[in-house]
């Protein structure tokens, strides 16, 4: 096998405390299928999963057609097929690992297996875990229609979108959990302790990153890049959905560059993909992109202010508090993955009768007081959240339907300005936001 050895670039390898990282997406060169493909192997942690303040403790649920689906696994295989190797688990450690694997397989399809190789051993004392694709890959778009050319795909992506195994039966995710970690939570219920880390929703986060959620960037002290590897330095599918507030596309800056860097740190940067704007009320889900620019999570989660504990969106964020769990994908994430070529389980994005059209949220604008009509035959409840222009939450509540209205009160002391009410569907995890005005 052919194998040419580039240069690495330097990383920034300071782990924060408790971090959990992914692997970063530099390595070597090597020629798996033909000379049409380009395909590099990771080679050094890069990403890390911050543990955040705690605020109160917060459990977010599977949804209702992910336990649905669950539930029949014996009578009705799931939608994709994840293989785990095993080494070194305990058997609550290994239960709590399959849990968040099964979540993964009852959410997105794929007709090639996904094998995992997971170990649990001993790591450095500060480091939770970490876990990433094991390479990506460029497709040609005329073996695959609708590929885009001279882009580098996660590989369990691209033997989805082949619909043929490349990589030698070699494991597309390699995870690694630290063993010598004592505020572990093992439990399947999303209900950790205020003292301890969700297992689950740790792996649930980290095999997101291997499945595709990467955005491989890197600052320095002049320039900013997003294209670290490849010959001539390709972007990731990830990078080909970002755009700044502006609606200019991130792959349209020089790169590297300086104004690539003040784009990288500029909080400014959002998703384009179709689907997850429309989970999200048709509204771009903004990206992590803070100043100064955070090696390991900035340009690789979603924006934590926005999406932050208790938000159903909220496992892709940067960080994990202890007694936080989420063991949902997040309709945004999922929708996401979608666009990237992924194919969901049925049901996993529907929005019934909870949706843009028949939502209505009065008066707009508003006084002290917001009323949220649903349609009738909902009687779910319903997570409330109200941002300002900054993504920042200035009220977060949570409600039950009455007559098929709810409503936000005590809202006299907020400045007159432009917000954002986020509704999400407790049940299903379906989120719609809508602008209401402030006077």
């Amino acid at each position: 096998m052919n194998q040419i050895t580039l240069a690495l670039k330097n990383l920034n390898k300071t782990f924060l405390i408790l971090g959990v990282s992914c692997f970063s997406l530099l390595g070597y060169s090597q020629n798996l299928t033909n000379s049409e493909n380009e395909t590099y192997i990771p080679s050094e942690p890069g990403c890390i999963y911050r543990v955040g303040e705690l605020k109160g403790r917060v459990s977010i649920p599977r949804s209702q057609k992910i336990i649905d689906r669950m539930s029949r696994v014996r009578s009705e295989p799931p939608c994709a097929s994840i293989s785990v190797n095993y080494t070194s688990f305990t058997t609550e450690a290994q239960t709590a690992f399959q849990f968040a694997v099964d979540i993964w397989a009852a959410s997105i399809e794929s007709s090639q297996v996904i094998r995992v190789d997971a170990s649990f051993i001993p790591l450095s004392e500060n480091t939770l875990g970490q876990a990433g694709t094991t390479s990506v890959t460029t497709l040609n778009p005329n073996t695959v229609p609708g590929a885009l050319p001279n882009v580098f795909y996660p590989i369990a992506l691209a033997e989805k979108l082949l619909d043929s195994n490349i990589n030698n039966l070699e494991p597309e995710i390699v995870a690694e959990f630290n063993s010598d970690f004592e505020d572990w939570y093992y439990g399947l219920d999303a209900n950790p302790p205020a003292n301890q880390i969700d297992f689950v929703s740790v792996v649930l986060h980290e095999l997101a990153h291997g499945i595709g959620f990467i955005g491989i960037s890197e600052v320095s002290d002049l320039n900013g890049s997003i294209r670290l590897f490849g010959d001539p330095p390709k972007p990731t599918i990830y990078s080909t959905f970002i755009e700044n507030g502006s609606g200019i596309e991130i792959l349209s800056f020089d790169d590297p560059s300086t104004d690539l860097k003040n784009e990288l740190e500029g909080n400014d940067l959002f998703c384009n993909s179709a689907t997850a704007t429309e989970q999200l009320g048709n509204i771009l889900p903004k990206i992590w992109a803070p100043f100064p620019y955070e090696s390991g999570s900035s340009y690789s989660h979603w924006d934590e202010n926005v999406f932050a504990s208790g938000d159903i969106n909220s496992l892709m964020s940067p960080q994990i508090a202890r007694g936080e769990a989420n063991h949902n994908p997040g309709p945004i994430t999922l929708g996401f993955f979608k666009d990237m070529g992924w194919s969901l389980c049925e049901g996993s994005l529907t929005v019934e009768d909870f949706n843009i059209e028949t939502t209505e949220v009065s008066p707009n604008p508003f006084t002290s007081s917001i009323t949220i009509k649903v349609a009738n035959s909902l009687s779910d409840d319903y997570n409330l959240n109200l941002f300002d222009i900054n993504g920042r939450i200035v009220l977060s509540e949570t409600k039950a339907v009455l007559n098929g209205t709810m409503t936000i009160s005590n809202l006299d002391q907020l400045e007159d300005a432009l917000y954002f009410v986020k509704i999400t569907n407790v049940r299903s995890g379906v989120s719609i936001t809508k602008k209401v005005i402030k006077k």
